[in-house]
This record gives structure tokens, C-alpha cells and sequence, in this order.
């Protein structure tokens, strides 16, 4: 038995019969953490544009971020961003989750709006 603590979730057990199910349930708890941080961020998401990216968006833009953050809020969880987490499941009995590795795939993700790709001309 594993045990995730989480300050928006609680405690939450997992059980570890085989890896593959530990992975699901990890995934299952991660996403669900996610999901509240992004609702979070969308009920103020103006304040932390201007602190994270310096930025002020017009209403094209903040309608294009929240579109991005609500399909990745409803998206499965990737564990390319998480891999510190699962290493943690892994090899220990009880894990703190932080927010750290999930601002890391929210800002990715917004930074897709934010930051323009810089155009090349050859």
C-alpha cells in the first residue's frame, strides 16, 4: 500500500499489487490534482499571467488560454512532466505531492499562447 498526500486532495491510498495498476491510479490522482489547480488559476487567471509571464492579455488571448488550459484540465496525464513523482511511488511508501511539476505543464501549455514561436525566414 502507498500513500499520496496532497494538499488540495488529502490523503489518498494506492494499491500496489502490480506496477502497471500503481501507474493508473497515479495517473488517476494526478490528473485530478491538476484539475483543481487549472480551476484555480481560471478563476484568476489575469493576476497570474501578469506575475508569471509579465504579460496583460487582450480578450483574443485570454479566451485562447483558457481553451488550452480547459483541454489539457480534461486531457490525461502525461508522465513526461511527473517522472520525479512516479520515481517516488516507485521506491517509497508515502509521497507529498507538491505543485512544482504541475506548473511546469501548465506553463508549457500556456506559454504556447503567450510566447509566439519566432518566425525564420531563409
Amino acid at each position: 500500500m502507498k500513500t499520496i498526500k496532497s494538499a488540495l486532495l488529502g490523503t489518498k491510498s494506492l494499491i500496489d499489487t502490480n506496477e502497471e495498476v500503481l501507474i493508473v491510479q497515479l495517473k488517476d490522482i494526478l490528473k485530478q490534482h491538476r484539475e483543481l489547480i487549472i480551476n484555480r488559476l481560471l478563476g484568476d487567471l489575469i493576476t497570474y499571467l501578469d506575475y508569471k509571464f509579465q504579460t496583460k492579455p487582450d480578450k483574443q488571448m485570454m479566451d485562447a488560454i483558457k481553451d488550452k488550459l480547459i483541454a489539457l484540465k480534461k486531457s490525461n496525464v502525461s508522465m513526461e512532466y511527473y517522472q520525479s513523482i512516479e520515481k517516488q511511488v516507485m521506491n517509497r511508501a508515502v509521497i507529498h505531492l507538491t505543485n512544482e511539476p504541475f506548473y511546469v505543464e501548465i506553463d508549457a501549455c500556456v506559454a504556447e499562447v503567450v510566447v509566439p514561436k519566432k518566425k525564420i525566414f531563409l
